[in-house]
């Protein structure tokens, strides 16, 4: 039986292992000595044999041992062999261990409920061993639940990122030998619930008006449209960018352009334009959320007349205040 103290013979239902001299005197006298494994194994001068050391099984679950009994002749000694077969006895000294000792899985918030976020696996080295699995940090069996026969974990009810306490959830999970009498294993998991895109950018006006004059330099700026985004502020669902939509209209998209960050619209070329002109570009405001989520607004643009364009009557003005 693995286990076994140095020196503990084998259970007495073990016949010793004994030969027989038929001669007399020194001739008949028998001695024995193990053959081999004789660094794990001893045998005694009556043929008992017995440990040396304590046995694993998980390392070695049989031997074969070759016993020499040899009589006491000094000249010309008859020896004789056998081969005792020894199978080592399991006995439960082993904890079950995870796979690895921690886990870190990231769950799309709104996952519908029972989805299986992760598959715990466990190994226990005795026989006949059945591992079994369990939460045991009872704060997460509010939230989550473990196969005890699979592993397989699971979210018990269906997260919304924005209105949870917290986002990150670490617990400890336990391996189990049931019917054993080891500790059970222990492993660490943490759940990252990750924001989805909730929410599509939305524009403060559904139309946006601006002038130019008919000959505006490059890098004019014209108006500016603003939308925003009611995701979770700093993250990247509710970060709004913005770009023209060049297939409704290439030619206005020639001559202005929109920034990708502030919104602004600009000219992109110096104008050299018909007054009373009228463009129109569609602005789309889109954020860096999973998935992308966009939406549209119009922005007319007129050319002034020459006549009509406002201009200051002196270069500078000064002001002082008593």
């Amino acid at each position: 039986m693995e286990g076994l103290t140095p020196c503990v013979s084998f259970p007495p239902t073990h016949p010793s292992t004994q030969a027989t001299d038929p001669d007399v005197g020194v001739n008949g006298q028998v001695r024995y000595r193990l053959v081999n494994h004789a660094d794990l194994f001893r045998v005694n001068s009556n043929g008992t044999i017995y440990t040396a050391v304590p046995l694993d099984r998980e390392v070695r679950g049989q031997y074969d041992l070759i016993v020499e009994a040899e009589d006491g002749a000094v000249e010309d000694p008859r020896r004789t062999t056998l081969t005792l077969s020894v199978t080592v006895l399991d006995v439960d000294d082993n904890s079950p261990v995870f796979s690895q000792p921690s886990y870190t899985v990231n769950l799309p918030e709104n996952s519908p409920k029972n989805t299986v976020i992760l598959q715990l696996t466990a190994k226990d080295s005795d026989l006949d061993s059945n591992v079994t699995f369990r939460i045991r940090t009872p704060e997460a069996r509010q939230l989550f639940a473990v196969n005890p026969v699979t592993g397989e974990l699971s979210v018990l009810q269906t997260l919304d990122f924005e209105t949870l306490a917290a986002t990150d959830h670490t617990f400890v999970v336990e391996a189990l030998n049931s019917g054993g009498s080891m500790p059970p294993g222990l492993a660490t998991v943490t759940v990252k619930i990750t924001d989805m895109n909730d929410y599509s950018p939305v524009f403060s006006q559904v139309l946006y008006r601006g002038m130019v004059a008919p000959n505006a330099v490059k890098g004019t700026v014209v108006t500016t449209v603003h939308a925003e985004d009611l995701d979770p502020p700093g993250t990247p669902a509710s970060r709004v960018r913005y770009r023209l939509d060049l297939d409704e209209d290439p030619y206005s998209g020639s001559i202005f352009d929109v920034n990708e960050v502030t919104g602004s619209v600009i000219t992109r070329v110096n104008l050299n334009e018909e007054p009373n002109l009228v463009f129109s570009l569609i602005i789309v405001a889109y954020d860096d959320g999973e998935p992308v989520k966009v939406n549209k607004t119009l922005v007319v643009i007129t050319v002034l007349q020459p006549s009509v364009i406002p201009v200051f009557t002196q270069e500078e003005y000064r002001y002082t205040s008593s």
